[in-house]
């Protein structure tokens, strides 16, 4: 189908918008797409390694210039909503140290709260950046005329065409990393500690985390789920495949068929059209329906379409956890990041982000072979100890060439040494339960309680990679 010249004007016009938008704050001039540097000769993963550390990314001596320097005060936020029983995102629970140091950084782990949030929350951007821009609404009214190849013309064109966001840096961004490392670096000085032990971030000893998730967006996708759920076996992993649950129609016996075999499913809205966080009566109207039907199919966990979200609207969604935020990801319609490689808390779900680039944006709207990318970045993130929670489409990675790539990619996760290989609602339990366990001396000995327990393990900051990692190390 053909459109005439003054709608694919029109659609282009909406499509620039929907990607300039988000750079037209930006101080500093940049040039186009080439002023991504991908790679770099030093750095934590030696030669071809990504660049990790952005250079407007703040430094820790002065609070790190208040959370990237935001002009804004934390009351002109919309709240997330908290209670006194939610999980913390501090930087005392992210370490989970012995509970005796507790009371002497009281001070400092109340403020480093206020200070995570505004990279977790993405606090960092405007009210505008905050929310999917409202011209959205008009891409959506004709998307479903749009041929997909020339949705993907002229997504590509208006990320050539945009200047790169300030922060966070793509593909990787430290500035959070650094903060919660400076922290307790910090900590350990001003109580005269050299080391101390703290729980693990993983399970049974493992020192990384490595989860698979699938977007599955139209029919030509879900008939390409299983040939990926076979390479997946081949080489020892299980995904998470979710859904739009009003889209089209699933086929549960093949769905059940998977989930014997060790898949399990989440919810990706109820359609790709960009209502959910169009406005709070939507979301309202649109909400409970969504989360009735995932309840119905004990789908767990939850996706937004295009990553749409607004955070403090997403925290109270009745999911056991979210995949909607990147680390960082300035390629999505609605940019931004929580500059986390590791699960946290939003409200009383667990956020669990997608750190590797996401193959739409890799193939489609870079036009890069993914493998690069994906490879540089997984080992720094293993280095570190981190998340790496891959974001693909059957759609688009289930047929050649990019099939290959994407067993290429499962060879080299399956050669991660010490990588916890598990679904996200596993990761979710296991970060729900560590929050709660606590790490107690006694005699000269850590011990770790609460449920879970026997799963955690005490390791010393000093052999944590984390702890005393530098970036460009």
């Amino acid at each position: 189908m053909f459109l005439a010249p003054s709608y694919m004007g029109f659609l282009y016009e909406v499509w620039f918008d929907r990607h300039y938008r988000y750079t037209s704050q930006a101080s500093t001039p940049y040039s186009r797409l080439g002023d991504y540097q991908l790679f770099t000769t030093s750095g934590p993963c030696g030669g071809n390694n990504i660049r990790t550390h952005s250079k407007y990314s703040p430094d820790f001596g002065d609070g790190i210039a208040m959370a990237l320097s935001v002009r804004k005060s934390l009351d002109e936020y919309p709240p997330v909503p908290d209670s006194a029983c939610a999980p913390r995102n501090d930087a005392f629970a992210f370490w989970k140290l012995p509970m005796e140091l507790a009371t002497g950084l009281a001070a400092s782990t109340d403020y480093s709260e206020s200070i995570i949030r505004r990279y977790l929350f993405e606090e960092y951007l405007s009210e505008q950046q905050r929310k999917p821009s409202r011209l959205l609404n008009y891409y959506y009214l004709f998307k479903a005329i749009i041929p997909v190849a020339l949705r993907h013309r002229i997504n590509a064109i208006a990320v050539h065409s945009r200047r790169p966001l300030e922060f966070p840096h793509w593909p990787c961004e430290t500035a959070l990393l650094d903060y919660l490392r400076q922290w307790v670096n910090q900590s350990l000085l001003s109580l005269g500690l050299d080391d101390v032990p703290h729980i693990s971030f993983w399970p049974d000893g493992h020192r990384c985390c490595i989860v698979l998730t699938h977007d599955v967006e139209s029919l030509v996708g879900f008939d390409r789920i299983e040939r990926m759920a076979d390479l997946e076996e081949k080489y020892g992993f299980r995904s998470a495949l979710n859904f739009p649950l009003k889209q089209y129609p699933l086929d549960w016996r093949r769905l059940e068929a998977l989930k014997r075999r060790g898949f399990e499913f989440g919810a990706h809205g109820l359609a790709h059209d960009g209502r959910l966080f169009r406005s709070e009566a939507d979301f309202n109207e649109l909400a409970p329906l969504l989360e009735q039907l995932a309840r119905e199919r004990d789908f767990r966990g939850f996706r937004s379409p295009s990553t749409l979200r607004r955070v403090e609207w997403l925290s109270r969604m009745a999911f056991d956890f979210d995949c909607s935020l990147a680390d960082t990801d300035p390629f999505e319609p609605q940019p931004g990041g929580s500059c986390s490689v590791f699960p946290f808390f939003l409200g009383h779900m667990v956020e669990l982000p997608y750190t590797l680039a996401q193959d739409h944006t890799l193939i489609h709207l870079l036009r890069k072979d993914p493998l690069p990318v994906w490879t540089a970045k997984l080992h720094w993130i293993a280095s570190i100890g981190g998340m790496i929670l891959t974001l693909t489409h059957p759609d688009y990675s289930g047929v050649e060439p990019h099939i290959s790539r994407y067993e290429t990619l499962l060879k080299r996760l399956s050669e991660v040494p010490g990588a916890w290989r598990a679904l996200p609602s596993e990761v979710a339990s296991w970060w729900r339960q560590r929050s709660a366990m606590a790490l107690t001396m006694r005699n000269g000995v850590p011990v770790v309680s609460g449920a879970g327990c026997q799963r955690a393990v005490a390791r010393q900051l000093g052999d944590e990679p984390l702890a005393k990692w530098e970036h460009g190390q």
